[in-house]
């Protein structure tokens, strides 16, 4: 007797990877703000919390002149995207007042980098500062990266099973994306691009197509795709970045209208529409971006990159090095950072059989993404971990993965043994990879590795020549430097011996897991 492939169920579909994903998100969140970048951000937030205003009263004492440009009234303004520091005021306004407590005084608390002009310095000395409070402060709204990470586990879990239809598929691969990419190491960084992920996911599902349906009702169109198009632009005042997927998802938004049976002339008059409502969506996040900058800075294409004194932002460049960079070296390659994309490739047919337009559409938008960034001379993202800028592809990256497993479930034929194995076996070494990432800490430990080679008279930044570099890569190097979760700090073991531990329980959860999902099917034959 065959038992129907819609009987195999997950419980709590949606509540599950966002419990699973946010539980081992905040495990691993070192506790603070660890970049300049990060550190920009929140004083934004900061000044708008308690201010109301988004200009920044001082420059970064540790990095002065970085990202804070003079703007027309000659106050100090972020060289950032502003949505994340909104968003990020009313948690500041709650945690000051939690600080008012000063809950902190006796409690160990993580370090935040730029906190003030000695922060880092504390850190690498372990000494405590004698004010704890700005850095007691951000560790409490340190906790909204995770939180916001978790939402794009769910919404990957949404997002795969409206194209499978399977939810046992969705759920795998929501996990994978959460553990098995950076994902799970920048879940701890105050960096905005996880939630530019959130409004980009939220943008596409309300445009991707649902499984065996290539059109969608008639009715409410209108909303759906100037909502779309509203996200896509939240996603780009987050990080300008996202802007590149415009064009990408404007042909998704009109694709099942274009390619209908009648053709695209008969169905022009619905494209335009729907055309025009994306652009709509966009366009007024656009307008208003712009109206900020020009309050700000007197220029509405000025976003605060190209007047910040003493400070040189990328600018474009030959491509050469950057492809080099992003897809083959020790210190931002992708597949050396993410080599679950090795598997995506493999499977990818999976895609393009189940949806040819959006197969070209995802590798057309990558590609584009790969060259432009790569034509940049700030390619490599910065003191971070590998390729930062790829961060917001990985998702669409992963929905080959999504469609294999759906077919494994929903196949006919008895699945082998050593396959699925096989792929259990590659799957968990790339989660164990992203562990061994976040129980390190590569912020701090390219900060402590370009110190130690001023003292000798040697720039490791000069040329980029740090990121072609094995011996400086935190792919080997990782544990020479800190321990990053601060909830491990006091645990007594290694970081291999600890590494170990955690890999042993992962390979506990996911062989079980396997041994589920085989005997599962199997069981359909019987």
């Amino acid at each position: 007797m065959i038992i129907p492939a819609r009987k195999i169920r997950v419980p709590g579909p949606v509540l599950v990877p966002w419990l699973v994903s946010l539980l081992l998100f905040s495990l691993m969140v070192y506790g603070g703000v660890r970049t300049p970048d990060g550190e920009v951000v929140f004083r934004v937030g900061e000044s708008l919390a308690m201010n109301g205003t988004f200009a920044v009263e001082k420059d970064l004492e540790a990095w002065p002149d970085f990202g804070l440009p003079r703007g027309c009234d000659n106050r100090r303004y972020s060289g950032f995207a502003p949505a994340q520091s909104v968003l990020l005021a009313p948690f500041i306004r709650v945690a000051s007042c939690l600080n008012q407590t000063r809950w902190y005084e006796y409690r160990r608390i993580p370090i935040s980098f730029a906190a003030d002009g000695f922060s880092f310095r504390s850190y690498i000395l372990k000494q405590r500062p004698s004010d704890m409070a700005p850095h007691a402060l951000r560790f409490l709204v340190s906790f909204f990266t995770p939180l916001v990470s978790s939402l794009v586990v769910v919404l990957q879990f949404l997002i795969i099973r409206r194209l499978t239809g399977s939810p046992l598929a969705a759920f795998i691969t929501a996990l994978l994306l959460g553990l098995a990419t950076p994902l799970w190491h920048y879940s701890g960084t105050m960096f905005a691009e996880p939630l530019a992920m959130v409004f980009v996911l939220l943008s596409f599902y309300l445009i991707s197509p649902r499984k065996d349906l290539n059109t969608f009702p008639v009715s409410g169109k209108a909303v759906r795709f100037l909502g779309s198009g509203l996200l896509l632009g939240l996603a780009f005042t987050t990080h300008i970045t996202a802007i590149l997927m415009t064009p990408f998802f404007l042909v998704i938004a009109i694709s099942p209208w274009a390619r209908s049976k009648t053709g695209f002339w008969e169905n022009r008059w619905i494209c335009a529409r729907v055309a025009a409502g994306f652009t709509a969506g966009t366009g007024i996040m656009a307008l208003l971006y712009g109206i900020y900058n020009y309050m700000r800075f007197g220029n509405p294409f000025e976003l605060g990159r190209q007047t910040a004194e003493g400070v040189a932002y990328g600018v474009f460049t030959t491509p050469w090095e950057g492809l080099a960079g992003l897809l083959a070296s020790p210190g931002k390659g992708v597949f050396w950072f993410c080599p679950i994309l090795i598997a995506a490739v493999f499977w990818w047919p999976y895609l393009h059989k189940r949806y040819r337009y959006l197969s070209f559409v995802i590798i057309a938008m990558v590609l584009f993404r790969l060259l432009f960034i790569a034509c940049r001379s700030d390619w490599h993202g910065g003191f971070c971990l590998g390729p930062r800028y790829f961060l917001m592809v990985l998702p669409f990256l992963l929905i080959p993965i999504g469609c294999r497993l759906a077919d494994f479930f929903a196949g006919d034929r008895p699945p082998g043994f050593w396959r699925p194995v096989a792929a259990g076996a590659f799957l968990f070494a790339c989660t164990v990879q992203q562990l061994y990432f976040c129980l390190g800490e590569p912020i701090s430990f390219y900060y402590m590795l370009r110190m130690v080679n001023l003292q000798q008279g040697i720039s490791i930044i000069a040329n980029n020549q740090i990121y072609f570099q094995w011996s400086a890569s935190p792919l080997v190097g990782l544990f020479d430097g800190r321990r990053g979760p601060f909830l491990l700090q006091s645990v007594p073991l290694g970081q291999w011996e600890l590494l170990a531990l955690c890999a042993m329980a992962l390979a506990l959860v996911t062989g079980l897991l396997t041994f589920y999902l085989i005997r599962t099917k199997r069981k359909r034959y019987t």
